[in-house]
């Protein structure tokens, strides 16, 4: 393994490095912060655009990422989404892109997947039924407006009254969902909405939106007209900055997470398929990755690529990327170390990771030379008193052996023995131990000053509004 790069202009993230996914491994305390601001430093004075997923929600992380766009005349590129904290986000809808079928799947990925489980089948069928028929309508929708058309009878009639009669959306949603929702009303005999079959099919999906529908989060996510775009984002290098508040809101953080990273995943497969690409590359920086990990993600990873989108998701342990109680697998950890090419482990406690990163390190030819020394002594025979016995000879004598075996780059003892700002970067062709930089942030006294924006209002559902149930304008 090389000695350790000690100066600062030679721990350089070259454009061309990050073409090919990252993956980054550290235990708390290890000197990542102060690698992700190297990083975020970087893509900044090279132009580039980011998206920093950080799992912590703090004032001071916000300001960090604000000194560092200032110091590079970045500021006016930067985004930040807080669902915690309205007064310190920009506005973000991760439901105004994608078609009937992404919009589903991003959506589900609130419902943790059970192999053959009912409700969870039911509720994608209702769900794909209704947003066919939003999608037709091509009008803008948020989490308020499915809250209230997943629980509201008069919100569903509305939609009946209003969609495109002659699609085969409408027919859809009619036939395999509407009408399956109806029952007979025993004292008249009218068809009337059940609302036990709406409870059974949309009970646990309906609960987890409503986190998104009012509160400090519905402020931010149900803009018909917001600041962020994740497409436009990528394409115009704006610098995106989400604070994940892990602590205090730890199901909604990750569900929210799922979310943002499969709109992502929409935006990712529509620049595929244009030019130009974002130059220079898009950056995601993905922290705390393996909370909000999904097996659906691989293909994340298989694809962004092509469009010029770089992925660095962050992990504690290796063991996070196959947690088999939240969906992972075996296959899914493989397919993350295989398709990042660079990795870089700060110290680590775990064994587990430590074996597992000394493998990825690889194993080279070691000379190793062994010596060994002898000495012979012999006596002299004959008839004397055995007690006074006579050296008859004296000897010694040096051999060496040398030999060619393979032994570890770096062996798992090294992740461990790691000091605080101390890594391992493991690459294509090069293992290097190094020495993070400390980046020193100035402190302008602009403080959690970032852009803001008025933007025209755009008519959308307003379903909620309509009905009177989940508003975004309602405080938690």
């Amino acid at each position: 393994m090389s000695d350790f790069i000690e100066d600062p202009n030679e721990l350089l993230l070259t454009s061309n490095l990050m073409t090919r996914h990252c993956l980054g491994i550290a235990a708390t305390g290890g000197g990542k912060s102060n690698f992700l601001n190297l990083i975020l430093k970087q893509q900044m004075m090279r132009g580039g655009g980011c998206l920093h997923v950080d799992g912590k929600n703090s004032k001071e992380a916000i300001e960090e990422f604000l000194s560092l766009a200032r110091q590079h005349n970045r500021w006016q590129d930067v985004r930040i989404i807080n669902i915690d904290n309205a007064s310190l986000s920009n506005s973000y809808n991760p439901l105004l892109r994608g078609d009937a079928d992404e919009l589903t799947t991003r959506i589900m990925t609130l419902i943790p997947e059970a192999g053959g489980d009912f409700f969870r089948s039911q509720a994608v069928k209702g769900l794909r039924a209704i947003l066919g028929v939003l999608v037709k309508m091509g009008l803008p929708m948020n989490f308020a407006d499915l809250t209230a058309l997943m629980g509201t009878e008069t919100a569903l009639r509305w939609l009946v009254q209003n969609a495109p009669k002659e699609s085969e959306e409408f027919l859809q949603f009619k036939v395999n969902f509407y009408d399956q929702m109806m029952e007979t009303d025993r004292r008249t005999g009218a068809q009337v909405m059940s609302e036990k079959k709406l409870q059974h099919t949309f009970g646990d999906l309906s609960g987890r939106l409503s986190n998104y529908s009012m509160g400090e989060a519905g402020k931010v996510l149900n803009s018909y007209n917001p600041d962020v775009d994740l497409l436009d984002a990528v394409k115009q290098n704006q610098l995106i900055y989400v604070a994940l508040p892990m602590l205090s809101k730890k199901e909604a953080a990750i569900d929210f997470a799922k979310i943002m990273i499969s709109d992502l995943r929409t935006a990712v497969g529509q620049i595929q398929n244009t030019t130009p690409k974002p130059s220079p590359v898009f950056l995601a920086l993905l922290d705390e990755f393996s909370s909000y990990a999904m097996p659906s993600f691989d293909t994340l990873f298989e694809q962004a690529r092509s469009a010029q989108v770089c992925l660095f998701p962050f992990i504690q342990t290796i063991s996070s990327l196959k947690d088999k109680e939240r969906g992972l697998s075996d296959d899914f950890c493989n397919k993350i170390l295989g398709n990042t090419w660079n990795k870089i482990s700060f110290v680590l406690q775990d064994p587990e990771s430590c074996e597992v990163m000394s493998t990825i390190a690889g194993e080279q030819l070691k000379e190793k030379v062994s010596k060994g020394s002898s000495n012979t002594i012999s006596f002299a025979g004959g008839d004397d008193d055995a007690s006074l016995l006579r050296t008859g000879g004296r000897g010694s004598g040096v051999t060496t052996t040398t030999t060619m075996d393979y032994d570890a780059i770096v062996r798992p003892e090294d992740f461990r023995n790691l000091e605080t700002g101390e890594a391992i970067f493991i690459g294509r062709s090069d293992v290097l131990k190094m020495k993070v930089p400390y980046v020193g942030l100035k402190n302008d006294g602009h403080g959690l000053n970032f852009p803001r924006f008025n933007l025209p209002q755009k008519e959308g559902l307003s379903l909620a509004d309509k009905y009177h149930t989940f508003s975004a304008s309602q405080k938690g």
